[in-house]
């Protein structure tokens, strides 16, 4: 019984740091978002200067918007309630370029 928790737990390991990895990867670190919480739950919550600073840092113009995208795909902005269409406002809110036409998830990006 205790390897077998200890196999399921390796494995659960080793998915949560393929996750983190592929994140990485593209230049993307979910954890940047967390100052965006709030903002990408409810609409009338201004982005804080720290969560633009996030959002600006992801990348500029295609690379960011793309970045953002594949967060809000990620298990844990789906487990902490990120909302796909508020969230994708927070680039306009924050006065962040997004390339003109850019759909995310089916959702038309504001202000591209």
């Amino acid at each position: 019984m205790k390897l077998q928790v200890t196999a399921a737990c390796l494995v659960v390991l080793l998915m949560a740091s393929e996750m983190v990895i592929t994140s990485e990867a593209a230049g993307c670190d979910i954890f940047q978002l967390v100052p965006c919480m709030a903002a990408s739950k409810n609409a009338r919550v201004t982005p804080s200067k720290q969560c633009c600073t996030n959002i600006g840092n992801m990348g500029k113009g295609l690379v960011g918007a793309k970045c953002l995208c594949s967060l809000l795909n990620h298990p844990l902005a789906k487990s902490n309630g990120v909302v796909p269409r508020i969230a994708l406002a927070i680039p306009q809110k924050c006065r962040i370029a997004v390339p003109k036409g850019f759909v995310c998830q089916g959702i038309r990006v504001p202000g591209s």
